[in-house]
């Protein structure tokens, strides 16, 4: 029997890559030489039923996935729970992700993969992704901390947090978002075999949303792996139960969230800017008010949640500064008030590879098609 579905040879190059094997690897373990298996790959053959059936063991997946319109959708599904994986869909749940995303999220990281195969550089994050944490506020708080000493910053404000995760390989992209994706700001894959992570973000949303998006999707990286070491839900246990009167029971959810506002707002950070200026609780205006939060690269209401949290600032004003953001996303379409003041460099580690990879003058094929996918989804070269 001869296998003529025209997506065969591009799932085994996604699959292969994403166990990092080479051509000659897949090769042997499937008992054929490199020649034959690098046609099929480029759809110029047609594997043989005993090909097949070679292959998606040596791959250890169902001959469906190798038969899929989309490969790495088939996979999530399929082994999302398996300590085996290669692709772990974070956040959202791979049930909740559209077709249309997941489809553009496939194509990226195949291309992603592409071109550091090219390039011969490394797949691995350079920290930690799976560090112990105590499932309540405080533990994600301090869990934030650890993370912001891994990557060298402690409390110091940064500028460009997407040139600070790709300078420790970690993958981030920024990209327009399909029709079918309008509620969803975000979305992470997790890859175990390099203990690294893809990160792909709204293009159409603001820097802000954009930032505090990355950093819930670390956080979210960060629960997801430690509840799967421990093979537990960490927030299904009695430590739900308040840490004091004015905060709600702790769920995965909030913890992300918890941790994405103390990523970007660490306390002694916010503490210090507030006190060398001698702001009292009650003294903060409208001016003020938005010429601090533009230091940390936050949304407004992000960064008047967190005064609120370590009590910088009055309940009386803290509800009139809430009603006048409000006010202000309703008529602006959610725009930040007194604009945006943050430049970031989006999709910096994906062109800097391709460039390297022009230089290389080899896969040029393979380089035709990457710039194929870089217009298709409207990839930022910001």
């Amino acid at each position: 029997m001869k296998a003529d579905i025209p997506n065969i040879g591009k799932n085994i190059r996604f699959l292969r890559r994403a166990r990092n094997w080479t051509l000659i690897d897949l090769a042997r373990k499937i008992g054929i030489r490199e020649g034959p298996l690098g046609r099929i790959e480029l759809g110029k053959n047609s594997p043989s039923a005993q090909v097949i059936y070679s292959l998606s063991r040596a791959l250890n997946v169902s001959t469906e996935v190798l038969f899929a319109n989309d490969a790495q959708h088939v996979e999530l599904k399929t082994k999302d729970t398996d300590a085996s994986s290669n692709f772990i869909a974070i956040h959202p749940e791979p049930d909740k992700i559209p077709k249309q995303l997941l489809a553009a999220t496939h194509d990226i990281v195949a291309a992603f993969h592409a071109l550091e195969d090219i390039c011969n550089v490394p797949k691995h994050a350079y920290l930690p992704l799976s560090i112990p944490f105590k499932p309540d506020y405080q533990g994600m708080e301090n869990l934030a901390s650890s993370i912001r000493k891994y990557f060298g910053i402690y409390d110091g404000v940064v500028f460009d947090y997407f040139e600070l995760f790709e300078n420790l390989g970690l993958r981030v992209i920024i990209f327009q978002f399909p029709r079918d994706s309008k509620s969803i700001d975000s979305f992470s894959i997790y890859e175990p075999i390099y203990h690294n992570a893809f990160f792909f973000l709204n293009s159409k949303n603001n820097p802000e949303r954009q930032l505090f998006s990355l950093s819930l999707e670390l956080g979210a990286l960060l629960i997801s792996n430690q509840s799967r070491l421990q093979k537990s839900d960490l927030f299904e246990t009695p430590v739900n139960k308040k840490e004091s009167e004015n905060q709600r029971p702790i769920n995965a959810k909030r913890a992300a969230e918890r941790f994405a506002a103390t990523f970007l707002m660490p306390e002694t950070a916010v503490r210090a800017s507030v006190s060398q200026l001698g702001i009292t609780a009650d003294g903060w205006s409208w001016d003020l008010f938005l010429r601090i939060k533009h230091r940390f690269g936050v949304s407004a209401q992000s960064f008047l949640y967190r005064l609120d949290e370590l009590d910088l600032i009055t309940g009386k004003l803290k509800d009139l500064l809430d009603t006048r953001i409000k006010e202000f996303y309703s008529s602006t379409g959610f725009q930040e008030p007194d604009s945006t003041r943050r430049c970031l460099s989006p999709n910096g580690r994906f062109f800097d590879l391709f460039i390297t990879a022009q230089n290389l003058k080899k896969s040029k094929q393979e380089l035709i098609q990457i710039q194929d996918i870089e217009k298709k989804y409207k990839i930022d070269r910001k």
